[in-house]
């Protein structure tokens, strides 16, 4: 059976996250800004992505997919957000209130950094179909090469 075009596109998100848990294998926390930092270039290099692949899909369908596999990667690489100013018992209950923040932030980013790439003409059609397969695959280096200055700030501290 041949893949849809969504199938290409949650593998490609499967290799980015299976890389992301390589480079944090060694990190137990995360700082919320460090979280935000990660999911702002997850979004960017997500909806890079899916404009390149899902051409066939509708705008809403695109977003619907960015958000599943956006959220599929928080719940696979942020296992424990630390947040310092509260004792670990409380961190955990409200684990699942931080992550819907965060996906409502997440969904307004999306809309915004399509709305960028369309007014600075990377979506324009003609810019679509003009990609080879080497730049196609360059939000995933994009995401690769950023994620791995973050990791450096996290394993530097503050």
């Amino acid at each position: 059976m041949e893949k849809t075009t969504s199938d290409l596109v949650r593998d490609e998100l499967k290799s980015l996250t299976d890389y992301s848990k390589k480079v944090f294998s060694t990190v137990h926390s995360f700082a919320i800004s460090e979280v935000w930092k990660i999911l702002q270039l997850l979004v960017a290099s997500t909806v890079r992505i899916i404009e390149n692949i899902a051409i066939d899909l509708s705008g809403q369908e695109k977003k619907q997919l960015a958000m599943e596999l956006i959220e599929n990667f928080y719940d696979d690489i942020f296992v424990h957000i630390d947040l310092p100013f509260l004792p670990s018992a409380v961190e955990s209950v409200i684990h699942s209130y931080i992550k819907k923040i965060l996906m409502m932030l997440v969904d307004s980013a999306i809309d915004a950094m399509v709305s960028t790439f369309k007014d600075v003409g990377i979506f324009s059609k003609e810019t679509v179909i003009a990609q080879t397969d080497r730049q196609k695959k360059k939000p995933f280096k994009d995401f690769c090469g950023n994620i791995g200055k973050i990791i450096g700030d996290i394993n530097d501290g503050p």
